[in-house]
Parts: C-alpha cells; sequence; structure tokens
C-alpha cells in the first residue's frame, strides 16, 4: 500500500492533509515514533541513547536529503515497523524557493496488509 499528497499548514502550524486518510496515517505514523522514543528519552535520559533504542524496535525519525521521483528533496522520513512516511516542502519555480507552508506527503507500508 502506498498513498501520497499533499498537506498545508496554517499560520498556527497545523498540518491538513488532502485526505482524510493520509491525516489518519501521517498521525499513526508519527504518534507511534514518538511514543516509542519519549519512553526511551525519559527511561534513558539520553537522547542519543533514545534513539538507538527506538532504532533497534524499528523507530526512526530522519531530516535529510532523499531521491523522489527522480528528484532530491529535503525530506523527514518517519519510519516504523509498519509504515514509512515521507514529508516533504514544496517549491516556488518563480522564485526558486521552498515553500514551508505547504508540500507532499508520502506513505508506504511495510507489509503486504496494512
Amino acid at each position: 500500500m502506498e498513498l501520497q499528497g499533499t498537506w498545508t499548514k496554517d499560520e498556527e502550524g497545523y498540518m491538513s492533509f488532502e485526505t482524510p486518510e493520509l491525516q489518519r496515517l501521517y498521525e499513526t505514523v508519527t504518534d507511534s515514533y514518538h511514543r516509542i522514543y519519549n519512553r526511551y528519552v525519559e527511561e534513558l535520559d539520553d537522547d542519543d541513547d533514545a534513539y538507538y533504542k527506538a532504532l533497534e524496535e524499528g523507530y526512526e525519525m530522519i531530516t535529510d536529503y532523499k531521491n523522489i521521483e527522480g528528484q532530491e528533496e529535503f525530506v523527514t522520513s518517519y519510519s516504523t515497523p509498519a509504515y514509512i512516511a515521507d514529508i516533504w516542502y514544496g517549491f516556488d519555480e518563480e522564485t526558486n524557493k521552498r515553500v514551508y507552508s505547504q508540500g507532499f506527503i508520502r506513505i508506504s507500508s511495510r507489509t503486504t496488509s496494512a
């Protein structure tokens, strides 16, 4: 399963997604990641140790460049045992600048049934 779509961010920083299903999956993936990571932060009292413990369980958040559909994009990727969510910003062709209030999302299932 793979879903793709767009997102926008309002002045207060809340994200809205093209479809309710994208919103639900985004929240599922990010909430799942943050629940595991924050549990380890509290338990270990160290961000780096928490990152590696969460990674051992299949949870990771990375912000880096990634090749998406032939273009290198600045992406925040959330990985859980069930999903990978890639979130990236739009680009204004006229100004040649990133648009930080809107972008794209792709959520892929790691399993055959999601």
